[in-house]
């Protein structure tokens, strides 16, 4: 099915897409306050910041709101979707352990131990997961929060919806500016 035809029909940019690439941190699930260290948490008691984010997979961080009742829909509809994150998958296993049927939505998710290079430094997570759906540049849709992923995604031709995060609000402007749509949250890609 093709997306345009079960979301919102002003986002006209939907129009030609086949599939979706979803960034996970701070775009289907709230955890780039415990990246960023925005919680004035005492950390010690980890020997490093993998450590501690692994340790916050596996109990407290949860998805955006309305990030499940998207995914929800856009499954029920058919849509094709995939995960393109800089999280290796090992650091968020407890997030995955805790709710196992989180990977179920999507065909494949991709980390940047798949393609040896962060999203700051290249698109080729994008590009792999865009390859692993089988379609073109043209015809998928990057869902990403932070600004240089959406630098990176953009410099490489990729159409992308940027949603709100706290943790990148200081660059709101920049991420309007590279992104075919910005969204609070999900709910704006809803149909009228």
């Amino acid at each position: 099915m093709n997306p345009y035809e079960i979301l919102n029909q002003n986002k006209e940019y939907i129009k030609n897409k086949k599939a979706f690439i979803f960034d996970m941190d701070g775009t289907l699930v709230d955890s780039m306050q415990y990246w960023w260290s925005l919680t004035g948490e005492d950390k010690s008691q980890y020997a490093s910041h993998g450590e501690y984010m692994a340790a916050k997979y596996s109990t407290v961080i949860d998805f955006k709101p309305t990030a499940i009742d998207f995914l929800d829909y856009l499954k029920e509809n058919g849509i094709r979707m995939c995960i393109a994150t800089d999280t290796p998958s090992t650091m968020s296993k407890g997030f995955f352990d805790r709710f196992p049927d989180f990977d179920n939505y999507f065909e494949f998710m991709v980390d940047c131990t798949h393609v040896g290079t962060s999203k700051r430094h290249s698109p080729a997570i994008y590009d792999l997961a865009t390859e692993k759906l089988g379609c073109t540049k043209e015809e998928v849709l990057v869902f990403e929060d932070n600004y240089y992923a959406l630098v990176t995604a953009a410099k490489a031709g990729y159409d992308i919806v940027g949603i709100f995060d706290e943790a990148n609000a200081e660059n709101k402007e920049k991420i309007q500016e590279l992104c075919v749509d910005y969204i609070n949250d999900y709910t704006e890609m809803m149909p009228e």
